[in-house]
Formats: structure tokens, sequence, C-alpha cells
């Protein structure tokens, strides 16, 4: 996994049992330089926008 699949993966995990979305979601993220960046909160709610854009696209699929 590259990091942005990475991050997309988790932040999905965390949106199965945060019922609120991104806005009480915080995301760090230690690269192999082992320095942890956190993310933005813009960042992490970009990530949840685009999963939930995939998942409605999915609903459309069926």
């Amino acid at each position: 996994l590259d990091e942005d699949a990475a991050v997309k993966l988790a932040v999905k995990g965390l949106l199965e049992v945060v019922q609120t979305g991104a806005k009480n979601l915080e995301v760090a993220v230690m690269g192999s330089d082992a320095k942890l960046r956190i993310l933005s909160t813009e960042a992490v709610e970009a990530v949840t926008k685009r999963i939930e854009d995939e998942e409605a696209a999915e609903q459309e699929k069926k």
C-alpha cells in the first residue's frame, strides 16, 4: 500500500465505528523516516468525501 491508500483504508475503518463523520477523527501518519505527521482536518475531510463518493457510485451501479 502506498501512503494515500493506507490513509484511505484507515479512515474508512474509522468511519465504520464513528457516527459523526470526519470532524471527530484525527489521523496521524508515520513514514519510514519515523517522523509523525498529523493530517489536517481538511485532509481528513477530503479523504472522507472521496470514500463517500466511491460508496455512492457503488450504490448507483447496483
